[in-house]
C-alpha cells in the first residue's frame, strides 16, 4: 500500500512541476535552466511597475462612461487633494500614490462643486485599487451637467408633504393653534340609541 501511495505522490510531483515549469518559461534542449525571467523578476508585484496605484472609471446611471471630466484624489488622513487629473474617452484615470494611505477618489466640475465620490480605500506599497464613481444621475457631456431622474411624484400626482391638509396642519403647529373645544371622539360604529 506505502509503495502505491508513494508512486502516486511522485505521479503528483512530477505533474505539478512541469506544469510550473510551463508557466515559468520554456526549457531548450541541452540547457538546464529556464528561457525567460529570472528568480526576483518573476515575483514582482502584480502591477509590474512596484508602483502603489489607484485606477477606476466614472459612469453614470445609466452605466454610460464618462468622458473627459475632471477627477483628484483625496487623502482621507488629512483631507488634502493629493492629486487631480481627467478621464479618457473611456472614463478611466490612474493615479501613482507615492506614499501609501487611505484615499478617495471624487469627481468634481471646473468649479470645483464635488459632483459624485468613489469607494475609500487603504493601499499598502506595491498596491493597485480599483474604484468606481457611479453619478446618481445622467451625465450630459455637451453641457457638462449631470440631469437627475425625474421624481415619481411628479408623474402621479401630490405626496402628502405638498398637500393642502399638511400645509395646514404644519401652519397650526408653526402658529400654536390649538382647538377651543375637541368635542366627542367620532367612532367608525355609532351607538345606537
Amino acid at each position: 500500500m506505502s509503495q502505491k501511495f508513494l508512486t502516486a505522490v511522485c505521479g503528483l510531483t512530477l505533474i505539478a512541476s512541469a506544469g510550473l515549469v510551463a508557466q515559468r518559461g520554456t526549457i531548450r534542449p541541452g540547457n538546464s535552466g529556464l528561457v525567460g525571467p529570472t528568480f526576483a523578476e518573476r515575483w514582482r508585484p502584480a502591477n509590474l511597475g512596484g508602483q502603489t496605484r489607484i485606477i477606476g472609471t466614472v459612469i453614470d446611471i445609466r452605466m454610460v462612461p464618462v468622458a473627459h471630466t475632471r477627477v483628484q484624489l483625496r487623502s482621507l488622513v488629512n483631507g488634502t487633494v493629493q492629486q487631480a487629473s481627467e478621464t479618457n474617452e473611456n472614463g478611466e484615470y490612474a493615479f501613482d500614490v507615492e506614499d501609501p494611505g487611505t484615499f478617495v477618489v471624487e469627481m468634481a466640475l471646473t468649479d470645483g462643486q464635488i459632483v459624485a465620490l468613489s469607494n475609500a480605500g487603504t493601499l499598502s506599497r506595491f498596491e493597485t485599487m480599483r474604484t468606481v464613481i457611479q453619478l446618481p444621475g445622467r451625465w450630459d457631456s455637451t453641457l457638462r451637467v449631470m440631469v437627475m431622474p425625474a421624481n415619481a411624484v411628479n408623474f402621479v400626482g401630490l405626496g402628502s408633504a405638498n398637500t393642502m391638509t399638511q400645509a395646514t396642519l404644519q401652519a397650526a403647529v408653526d402658529q400654536n393653534i390649538t382647538p377651543v373645544d375637541a368635542g366627542v371622539p367620532v367612532s367608525a360604529i355609532a351607538p345606537r340609541q
